[in-house]
């Protein structure tokens, strides 16, 4: 069986549980259709400003390891010149491991993503030793689960330095260089799975949900000119983010152990509905780095907004906008010029063409996934 049937097997028979408990079901697939039926045309999505990274120069934060380093090595096996980002140069030995000795196409930065002032000299370096920058993976992060109220505020002061500041810097050095320029050009950020779906991670989710809204305005602001933006919404993959603590800074540490997020509530758990009998966990997808950043790679030669490589958590993201559908109630009558629809209460037209673009471009031969 094919990874793509794999896919949409394992989603089928998750919807089909989820729908015995009342989660999914003949309702949720009904108001889709409509919906499908009633969307608008907007007009075509944003072409993808880059079809082939072949020679084209990509600077990935967070680079040295995990999804980073995936990211760097699909973009290097696909013909880019790549430069690896990282805190310090601890983990770059090893990270030059996973690519030809002495290749011209690999560099390595030292690159607090904090520190605000630096990312303009970086800039300037990259573009002294490489040229112009056409694709930036804002991919550094940390995984702090401490609890919204439980942590501490420098548990909150880094979780956001690295993960929202980090790459809202990012954009604001890099976009007006690439506006500049009129070359081609790509931004990519690393969210996770727990930027959409909230519940289990404290403080790391709050700043993914961050960084999502944040290139979804990006988006937006972006999708009439020559750079692209997607968002990468990985699952379970293989990284460095258990090992945050062993990274932090001196000036970020705790004088007490962090704490971790909110406890469960007391009594028992809610019965959960479960896969058939001998198959794995839907959260228990064994994922590589490179997997990830192969499909990295397709998103940006398609442009692709988003970016899931882990389609099964499909099931809690239907019911999270499910929640927030149900809860429009008409309180009053829907004024009749409102109720008929206007193109306005869209407020983008970047949703609508991202269906459109995704069900026109469904099937794909991505090399090595």
């Amino acid at each position: 069986m094919d990874e793509q049937s794999f896919n949409r097997r394992q989603l089928l028979g998750s919807l089909a549980v989820a729908g015995g408990v009342g989660l999914l079901g003949t309702a949720v697939a009904g108001t889709a259709q409509a919906a499908e039926a009633a969307a608008p045309d907007l007009g075509p999505s944003q072409p993808p400003p880059i079809t082939d990274v072949r020679d084209k120069v990509a600077y990935i934060t967070g680079g040295s390891s995990g999804i980073g380093l995936g990211i760097a090595r699909a973009l290097h096996e696909a013909g880019a010149r790549v430069i690896l980002g990282n805190y310090d140069d601890k983990q770059f030995a090893e990270a030059l491991k996973q690519f030809p000795e002495g290749d011209k196409r690999v560099q390595t930065m030292v690159h607090d993503v904090m520190d605000r002032d630096a990312w303009e000299r970086k800039a300037d370096e990259i573009e002294k030793k490489f040229g112009a920058v056409n694709i930036l993976v804002n991919n550094a992060g940390v995984g702090v689960m401490s609890g919204v109220v439980a942590g501490s505020m420098k548990d909150w002061d880094w979780a956001m330095g690295v993960n929202f500041w980090g790459p809202l810097y990012g954009v604001r050095t890099f976009v007006p260089r690439m506006l500049a320029g009129k070359q081609g050009s790509h931004i990519v950020t690393t969210t996770s799975t727990d930027g959409v779906l909230l519940g289990t991670a404290g403080i790391y989710a709050v700043t993914k949900l961050a960084v999502t809204g944040l290139m979804e305005q990006m988006r937006h602001d972006l999708r009439a000119t020559n750079i692209g933006t997607s968002n990468l919404v990985p699952g379970m993959t293989t990284s460095n983010l258990g090992r945050t603590e062993s990274y932090r800074p001196e000036t970020m540490k705790n004088e007490a152990p962090p704490v971790a997020a909110a406890p469960r509530p007391a009594g028992p758990r809610p019965a959960m509905p479960q896969p058939p009998a001998g198959t794995p966990p839907l959260w228990a997808r064994p994922q590589t780095a490179l997997t990830a950043g192969r499909l990295v790679v397709n998103g940006i030669i398609n442009n692709d907004m988003w970016i899931f490589p882990a389609p099964e958590y499909r099931v809690g993201l239907q019911a999270r906008c499910d929640a927030m559908l149900e809860s429009m109630v008409d309180y009053l009558p829907m004024p009749e010029h409102i109720a008929a629809g206007h193109d306005r209460y869209y407020r983008t037209p970047i949703y609508v063409q991202e269906v459109a673009h995704r069900r026109a471009t469904r099937k794909r031969v991505i090399p090595g996934v």
